[in-house]
C-alpha cells in the first residue's frame, strides 16, 4: 500500500479524472491536504503489469445483518450488528488462531510492510496493518509505522508498557475496545509512516467479534462453510483507503479512530474468521477462501498457509482475473484503446478485445481464527504426555 492510490498509466484517460474524487464527508480541507499526500496519483494509479493495488464496493454485511448507527460513528463510518444465536450463555467461547505472512518478493530483506499481533487476552484477539509503501520514496521503512501501530494496539488491550498504569481497569474483566485499541495506536505512534488497520476481539462475556476497521485490510466470518459477515473497505475514493499517520509530525493530514466501521457479530462454536491485509482481498475470491477454512485446531496453520499461499500464486498471474481488476473495470478503469487491440483474440462467442486482468504482487497477511468453546479449547491446547 502507498501513500497514495495506485493509479496506473495503463488506465484508460477517464482514469485520471476519476481519481481526484473523494467520497462526500471528507472536508474540503482534508481533501486538499490527501490530494498533496497522493500527488502522484495520475502516474501510478494501476502499474498493474508489475504491481496492482486495492479492491473496492464490497458489501459490508448480508441482507439478514442490520447495519445500525452508533453514537461515536461519522459520516465516513458505521456500526454493524448480527442477529442473536442460541448460544447458551453458560458456553464461554474463544479462539485459536494461526497466522501466515508472506512479504513481497522485492521487500524480503526488510520484512515486508504488513504487522500483525495475537494476543490471549478475553477470548482472543488480532490486528492487522498494511503500511503505505510510498515512504520508501522518502527514505523511510514503511514497515516501522505499521509495526509500532499494532504493537501499540496490542499493548493497549493487554493493559502493558504505557497502559499499564493508565487507570483502565482490566482485572475483573477484559478490555474489549478495538476501536479504542485504534485509537491509542493512532495516538501514540509517532514515527513516519501510515496504515490501514483492523482489530478484531472475542468477547468472552457476550461471545461476540467486536471488530474496528479503517481502510481496506479487513475480515469475514465463515459458518458451516459459508460468508456470514464480513468487513467493508473504507476509502475515501478508488485505490485510495482510510489511514493512520502521525499529524501533524509527518504528515499533513490523517483519517482517525472515529472513521473507523465498527462491529458486533454473534459467534458460535465452529465458527472459522479469517483477517488479513489488502494483499489477501485483492488476490482471492471469498469462495476460494471458505474453501480452505479448518475444520478442526489441528488444521489451523495448513489453512492459513494454504490461504496466503493462493493469494500468492494469483497475484504473480497477469491472467488472472483477480478481485482487484474486477472492481478496476467496473469502475471504468481499464486498458488503453490500442492494448485493448493488440491483444485482441477470437473465442467461440466472437471476436473480444483484451481486458485488464491481473493479479497485484503484494505482502499478504492471513490470520485464521477457529472458535471453540473454551473448556475444549483449553482441553486441546494441554500438552499430552
Amino acid at each position: 500500500m502507498r501513500i497514495h492510490s495506485r493509479a496506473t498509466a495503463h488506465l484508460h484517460p477517464c482514469a485520471s479524472a476519476r481519481i481526484q474524487q473523494c467520497v462526500v464527508g471528507v472536508s474540503s480541507q482534508r481533501t486538499n491536504q490527501a490530494a498533496q499526500l497522493r500527488s502522484k496519483t495520475q502516474a501510478e494509479m494501476m502499474s498493474f503489469l508489475g504491481s496492482r493495488g486495492k479492491q473496492t464496493a464490497v458489501d459490508a454485511l448480508p441482507a439478514s445483518v442490520e447495519a445500525v448507527q452508533s453514537v461515536e460513528t461519522t459520516e465516513l463510518s458505521q456500526r454493524f450488528t448480527g442477529p442473536d444465536l442460541p448460544t447458551p450463555p453458560s458456553k464461554t467461547l474463544a479462539w485459536a488462531c494461526a497466522v501466515s505472512y508472506l512479504p513481497h518478493p522485492d521487500k524480503v530483506h526488510y520484512g515486508g510492510e504488513d504487522a500483525y499481533f495475537v494476543s490471549d487476552v478475553g477470548g482472543g484477539a488480532m490486528g492487522v496493518a498494511d503500511g503505505v509503501g510510498g515512504w520508501a520514496e522518502s527514505g523511510v521503512n514503511p514497515a516501522d509505522y505499521s509495526r509500532l501501530l499494532m504493537k501499540i494496539a496490542c499493548a493497549y488491550l493487554e493493559g502493558k508498557d504505557q497502559f499499564a498504569n493508565d487507570g483502565v481497569d482490566r482485572h475483573e474483566s477484559p478490555l474489549i475496545d478495538p476501536r479504542g485499541a485504534l485509537n491509542a495506536a493512532h495516538e501514540n505512534t509517532k514515527v513516519p509512516g501510515s496504515a490501514t488497520a483492523c482489530v478484531m476481539q472475542l468477547d468472552p462475556v457476550t461471545n461476540t467479534l467486536e471488530a474496528a476497521n479503517l481502510g481496506d485490510s479487513g475480515f469475514v466470518v465463515i459458518r458451516n462453510g459459508a460468508v456470514v459477515a464480513k468487513s467493508r473497505p473504507l476509502q475515501h475514493y478508488f485505490d485510495c483507503p482510510l489511514q493512520f499517520g502521525a499529524y501533524p509530525e509527518f504528515v499533513e493530514a490523517t483519517d482517525t479512530a472515529d472513521m473507523a466501521d465498527t462491529y458486533s457479530i454473534p459467534l458460535a462454536s465452529g465458527d472459522v474468521i479469517v483477517a488479513g491485509s489488502d494483499g489477501l482481498w485483492d488476490n482471492l475470491y471469498q469462495t476460494e477462501i471458505t474453501a480452505l477454512v479448518p475444520r478442526n485446531a489441528n488444521e489451523l496453520q495448513r489453512s492459513a498457509d494454504s490461504i496466503s499461499t493462493a493469494a500468492r500464486r494469483h497475484a504473480g498471474d497477469s491472467e488472472f482475473a483477480s478481485p482487484y481488476t474486477r472492481e478496476a473495470l467496473a469502475q471504468g478503469l481499464d486498458l488503453p484503446w490500442w492494448e485493448k487491440l493488440a491483444g485482441m483474440h477470437i473465442k467461440r462467442t466472437g471476436l473480444h478485445l483484451k481486458q485488464l486482468t491481473g493479479g497485484k504482487m503484494d505482502d499478504i497477511t492471513v490470520m485464521v481464527a477457529l472458535v471453540m468453546e473454551k473448556d475444549a479449547l483449553e482441553t486441546s491446547s494441554t500438552p499430552t504426555a
